[in-house]
C-alpha cells in the first residue's frame, strides 16, 4: 500500500513529531510504501493567490501545487497529522488543501452537483490538542472538528475517512500517557485493510 503522511507542525521535537515518527515506523515495517510531505519542512506557501487562479483559468498548475498532487494521486491512502488551534486545523494546513485540492484535480463540478475526484483512497487522521476532552466536548466542539475534514473536505472530493483520533491535553499528560497515545495510533495502523478489500 503507498501511504502519504501529510505532516503539519513547525516544532520538529513536538508529540505530533513523535506521532509522524511512529506512524512511518509502523507502516514501512509493515512494508508500505511510505511518502512524508513535512509542510514547514518543504516552506509551502499556503497563500492561494490571484496569480494561482490565473494559472489554473490557462489549463496551468503552479509547480509547487502539481509536486503535492503528484504526490496525493500516488498515494493509496493519506495519513494527516496536525495539531488543533483555536478549534481548527493550522492556518497551515487549510492553506495547503485550498491550494491543492483544486476543482478539476481533488473534484469537478456537474449538472448534479460536485463530484470527487480521489474516490478509492482511504485517510486516517490524527489530531492533537491542548484541551481536555471534557472541556471540548461542554461546547460541543470536537463534532465540528470531525465534520469539517472528514465530510467538507474528504468526503467532498470522494476520500473515504477510516480512523480519526483525538489525542488531548498533550502538553499536560505524563510521558506514560503520550505512550499509550502512540500506542493508539500503532493500534489504528494494525486495523489497516488493504484498499481493495
Amino acid at each position: 500500500m503507498k501511504t502519504l503522511v501529510i505532516y503539519t507542525h513547525p516544532n520538529p521535537a513536538s508529540f505530533n513529531a513523535a506521532i509522524k515518527e511512529t506512524v512511518v515506523n509502523e507502516l514501512t515495517s509493515k512494508g508500505h510504501e511510505v511518502k512524508v510531505r513535512d509542510l514547514y519542512e518543504l516552506n509551502f506557501n499556503p497563500i492561494l493567490s490571484g496569480e494561482d487562479f490565473v494559472q489554473f483559468s490557462q489549463n496551468q498548475t503552479p509547480a509547487d501545487i502539481k509536486a503535492e498532487q503528484d504526490a496525493i494521486s500516488w498515494a493509496d491512502q493519506l495519513v494527516f497529522i496536525y495539531p488543533t488551534w483555536w478549534t481548527n486545523m493550522p492556518a497551515m494546513l487549510k492553506g495547503y488543501i485550498d491550494r491543492v485540492f483544486t476543482n478539476g484535480f481533488a473534484f469537478k463540478y456537474t449538472e448534479k452537483g460536485a463530484e470527487g475526484l480521489l474516490s478509492g483512497k482511504k485517510a486516517i487522521i490524527f489530531q492533537t490538542t491542548g484541551q481536555p476532552k471534557d472541556s471540548l466536548e461542554a461546547y460541543n466542539l470536537i463534532s465540528p472538528l470531525q465534520i469539517s475534514i472528514e465530510m467538507g473536505t474528504l468526503a467532498f472530493v470522494g476520500i473515504e475517512t477510516v480512523a480519526h483520533s483525538f489525542f488531548h491535553s498533550v502538553p499536560f499528560v505524563s510521558d506514560e500517557d503520550r505512550q499509550n497515545m502512540l500506542n493508539e495510533v500503532k493500534q489504528v495502523l494494525s486495523t489497516l485493510k488493504p484498499v481493495n478489500a
